[in-house]
């Protein structure tokens, strides 16, 4: 054979192979990338607002290494209340790798949905600030969480704080509007704690309390309102603080009346102020959690977390405006102070 046809054939020979590693490498490396993006299934009740949590745990699971659309992919679903059990159906339906559920009642449709799944194949639930977590059944111990379910949650309902803050900034607080929800299951267990805190404070208040499960109640319960009637508002039920924060924040503005917050955010747009946690560090800490998981660990041997911590934030516009003198001392205690 020529020198010259050998060195052709060889190096026909040598491309075709070549061709078909390039070709295997090229298909195990398309299956390998897509077997490697984790989905995340994220939902919150309460589409008046986007939970701090949800940034906080975007950016942390971005530096543990987790980038939207190379290896993870992040399905957020914010939600009607009535919407959130189907979409817990939906996302293990869909077999998500984790749910990350941000408040009671989504916590709640993802506990029920992944419950009716054998106990082998069960979805890990991370929760985020939920009220309770052992007195809600959601896990056997802080410590040992022991099922699917872990997370992190932090100080809820601190009545009796936001109360004293309250008389402290306005030192004028005779008679309080009290918002309760007959829907929520923890009006019933709240409204005990809030008499009996009202009861300890320094001066006495007198409490209106009005019933409002929807927009139309809130609506109507501060048109009613006569000048002078009452000298301050309070959401006291978890719901109307969830679905109705922005709202109620707006009504009383038009009432001329101050009203108190659960977190900062609802401050800068226009709340008195707020004494609560910090969403976004409780964001950042699930982040752990859904990292934790998805490299291997099981959720009933992450324990939970408890972050103690409280914010302190006060509008200063808003007290102008209603002729409220913020102490200066209480405006050196705060956290944040919008001006």
């Amino acid at each position: 054979m020529k020198l010259s046809t050998y060195a052709s054939r060889l190096a026909i020979g040598s491309a075709v192979v070549l061709t078909g590693v390039l070709s295997a490498c090229g298909s195990n490396g398309h299956n390998s990338a897509a077997e490697s993006v984790r989905r995340v299934g994220l939902m919150h009740v309460g589409t008046d607002h986007v939970p701090p949590s949800l940034d906080g745990l975007r950016s942390r699971l971005r530096e543990l290494g987790w980038t939207e659309g190379r290896n993870i992919k992040l399905i957020w679903r914010n939600l009607e209340p009535d919407a959130a059990a189907g979409q817990a159906r939906q996302f293990v339906a869909q077999k998500v790798d984790v749910i990350v559920a941000f408040e009671d009642k989504s916590i709640s449709a993802a506990q029920e949905a992944t419950s009716a799944q054998k106990p082998s194949d069960r979805i890990p639930v991370v929760f985020l600030h939920p009220s309770d977590p052992v007195r809600d059944g959601l896990v056997k111990t802080l410590s040992r969480p022991g099922g699917n379910l872990t997370g992190v949650f932090a100080a809820r309902d601190e009545v009796d704080k936001q109360l004293e803050t309250y008389q402290l900034l306005v030192p004028g607080l005779r008679r309080m509007l009290t918002l309760v929800d007959p829907t929520d299951p923890r009006t019933e267990r709240l409204v005990p704690a809030f008499r009996a805190a009202v009861a300890r404070l320094p001066r006495p208040i007198d409490l209106d309390i009005r019933e409002a499960s929807t927009a139309q109640d809130l609506g109507r319960i501060f048109r009613s309102l006569r000048p002078g009637e009452v000298d301050g508002a309070f959401l006291l039920s978890p719901s109307l603080r969830l679905n109705h924060s922005s709202l109620a924040i707006r009504l009383a503005q038009r009432a001329r009346i101050p009203i108190q917050a659960h977190r900062k955010e609802w401050v800068e747009q226009g709340a008195l102020f707020s004494y609560g946690i910090d969403l976004y560090r409780i964001g950042r800490a699930g982040a752990r959690y859904v990292d934790s998981i998805l490299r291997g660990t099981a959720p009933g041997e992450l324990p939970v977390e408890e972050i103690p911590e409280i914010e302190f934030a006060i509008n200063l516009r808003t007290a102008s405006r209603l002729g409220i003198k913020v102490p200066q001392e209480m405006i050196i205690r705060a956290d944040e102070v919008y001006r």
